[in-house]
Order: structure tokens, then C-alpha cells, then sequence
């Protein structure tokens, strides 16, 4: 703290220029010095300005071989599946996998497959995502990511999508949508 700063009347209000410069020490210091400078405003930035929103993007039904047992991680390869959604569909191409690495109470996975969609434009597409079995049953989301040098479907490119799991017999399948 400056010495400007001990002339500041007990519950003075700082300017965002000078809580810039003076970073958030200086909030610090007067959070413990008693004063509660901005508190309000603080517990304000927690709550959420508006509510996610989605739009249903695709189904996406893989075929995968038996797993492979490397130890904590397992690998399962994708053989082929099909997506489809009101936008685009096509086939998954043989050759990717699931990369399954057991942490401490979930499953994290790691895939990386080929799309073609129906029109001939290829997709590489990978997806992080978390597997919690519980009483309560199963949490299973993705996070796939999309790379495509398609002009057609590069909106593909800049979009962020979330998986849920879905049952589809002999397959892993999930619904994919677009987060807005």
C-alpha cells in the first residue's frame, strides 16, 4: 500500500483505473483490514448472466473391437459407425480408437476418429470425456472437437459440442449437441 492509500476515508470506493493499477493486493489488504471493499459486486459475479443454450447436432454410433489391456489405460479400437443430424451424416471410417486411462473414481477417455460425411468431405474428430458409475448410475459426457479442410462444413471448426451417452445395442453411442 501507498502512503496515498492510508489517506482513503474507511469505505471509499476505488475506481476500476486505480484498482487496475494497483492490482488486487490492495483488495486484499482492505478485505483484511476490515473493509469490505466491492463485496457485493463480487458475489454478483457468480452468478450466471444468461443460460446455456444447445442445439442438437448429431447422433454418432461407433463400432469398437475388444479392449486392449496396457495396464491403467485400455485401448479400444474403433472399427467403424455412423452419425447423422440434421446437418450432416455420413460413416466412421476403420482405424481410430479409444484411449481409456482409469484415474482415481472415474474413467477419462481420449478418441480419435475419421468421419466421411455422406458427400465426401473428411472430418477428423476428437473427443475428451469423463465415465463415473456410481449407485446412482452412470455420468458419461464428452467434449468432441471437429478439423475438417471441408469449405462446406467448416462452421464445423468453430464450435464447441458436448457428448451425452446414449444406448444403442453392439455400439458406444452418444448425442452430440452445439453449444450457442
Amino acid at each position: 500500500m501507498t502512503a496515498s492509500d492510508n489517506n482513503k476515508q474507511p469505505g471509499a470506493v476505488m475506481s476500476r483505473r486505480e484498482f487496475t493499477t494497483r492490482g488486487a493486493s490492495v483488495l486484499g489488504a482492505t478485505i483484511l483490514g476490515g473493509t469490505a471493499l466491492g463485496v457485493s459486486q463480487m458475489a454478483t459475479a457468480q452468478t450466471p448472466a444468461s443460460a446455456l443454450e444447445s442445439v442438437y447436432l448429431m447422433e454418432l454410433a461407433l463400432d469398437v473391437d475388444p479392449q486392449l489391456n496396457t495396464g491403467h489405460t485400455r485401448i479400444a479400437p474403433v472399427t467403424g459407425g455412423d452419425f447423422s443430424g440434421p446437418r450432416l451424416r455420413g460413416k466412421v471410417h476403420n482405424g481410430g480408437a479409444d484411449w481409456i486411462t482409469q484415474v482415481a473414481g472415474h474413467s477419462s477417455l481420449d478418441v480419435r476418429i475419421t468421419l466421411e460425411t455422406d458427400d465426401g468431405a473428411l472430418i477428423y474428430m476428437t473427443y475428451k470425456g469423463v465415465v463415473i458409475r456410481s449407485d446412482s448410475g452412470v455420468y458419461w459426457r464428452v467434449t468432441p472437437v471437429f478439423n475438417t479442410a471441408s469449405e462446406k462444413y467448416d462452421w464445423l471448426n468453430h464450435i464447441v459440442c458436448v457428448g451425452k451417452s446414449k444406448t444403442i445395442e453392439g455400439k458406444v453411442a452418444y448425442d452430440i449437441f452445439q453449444i450457442l
